[in-house]
């Protein structure tokens, strides 16, 4: 009988399908960027058996050999794809070390391979289905997750657009995440001006702007401009953003009823495989942000400081460079001490 897991566990196994997607995502760049990919593969299984054996309870010498592992592990279970694995090994060794680049039947060999080893192995040890690990419990945005989640029991019934629709609103929320529209400082480092929205059309005398006018196009540059900046700064891959934001609908709020989206022909032919790329860049962009998690935390913590002090700040003048202070001489006294 599998052991329950912790949370811990879980996060580790979460990890592993990152970098197995990773694998996947590498694999279909041209020659030789595909390259990465087996190492991306590799690091998967290596992390995988370190989890393994430490969720088996089985000891392990600092820093065994990889294809170790399948003798450390066989007193508890015979693990497959030896074989597979070496050559795995083998590939990411003649990458690393030689510059050798692995073929395409190679790359698709491995990731076959780690396909079956993932799928065979995860429900012995840990009594669930690989693709059941859920990579958003890697994530630091409450709100993102939610809608996530949520987006996801859409796609599992087959309704892919409005799975899409959902992966829509979780990338709008990660953005409006580090926007700082929630927080109460002046300067938001993550923000580049106030949020624009539909109410803020250009007005002339009054009269809202024609929407081929000037102020108006001047406007959707600004927008554009702003949600590339928000997104770039962020670590958020800007071609990977523009197919995303191509793929999935645009979902807008109403003053009254749930948030709603136009659904076109794209979007009900949007296929599992277009959604299971969509969301993994949802995953992997909320994971690049989060580096930015600390600094809220650090302007709050500057807020408090400063609101504790009570009263007017001093005003201090730049001096320019102080002059080098010329040691004293010791008297004859302090030398001969």
């Amino acid at each position: 009988m599998a052991r329950s897991l912790d949370p811990f566990t879980v996060q580790r196994l979460a990890y592993v399908r990152y970098l197995y997607r990773e694998g996947i995502e590498q694999s279909r760049q041209p020659a030789p960027l595909r390259s990465r990919a087996i190492t991306s593969f590799h690091d998967a299984v290596e992390n995988y058996l370190g989890v393994v054996t430490q969720h088996l309870g089985i000891d392990v010498p600092k820093a065994p050999d990889f294809i170790a592992y399948w003798a450390l592990i066989k007193p508890e279970l015979e693990l497959p794809k030896k074989d597979s694995m070496k050559r795995l090994n083998d590939a990411r060794v003649a990458l690393k070390h030689n510059g050798t680049f692995p073929s395409e039947h190679q790359i698709e060999q491995a990731r076959q391979s780690l396909d079956d080893f993932f799928t065979t192995v995860t429900p012995k040890v840990f009594g669930v289905d690989f693709d059941s690990i859920d990579m958003v419990d890697l994530l630091t945005q409450p709100e993102v997750a939610r809608l996530l989640r949520e987006a996801q029991t859409h796609a599992d019934v087959g309704d892919y657009s409005m799975a899409a629709a959902g992966l829509s609103m979780a990338l709008d929320a990660l953005l409006t995440h580090y926007s700082g529209r929630n927080t109460r400082t002046r300067w938001k480092p993550f923000a580049f001006g106030r949020t624009l929205n539909w109410s803020d059309s250009p007005r002339l005398d009054g009269r809202e702007a024609p929407r081929d006018g000037r102020l108006a196009r001047l406007s959707e540059i600004a927008e554009a401009t702003q949600e590339a900046l928000r997104a770039t700064s962020l670590g958020i891959d800007y071609p990977s953003l523009a197919r995303f934001r191509i793929i999935t609908p645009s979902v807008h709020g109403y003053f009254s009823g749930p948030p709603r989206y136009v659904e076109a022909k794209t979007h009900a032919l949007l296929t599992a495989d277009d959604y299971d790329w969509a969301r993994h860049f949802v995953i992997e962009s909320a994971l690049r942000a989060s580096r930015a998690d600390g600094i809220e935390d650090l302007q709050r913590a500057q807020r408090e400081v400063n609101a504790d002090q009570g009263e007017a700040f001093p005003e201090r003048s730049w001096t320019g460079p102080l002059e080098p202070v010329e040691p004293e001489e010791a008297s004859v006294l302090e030398a001969e001490l």
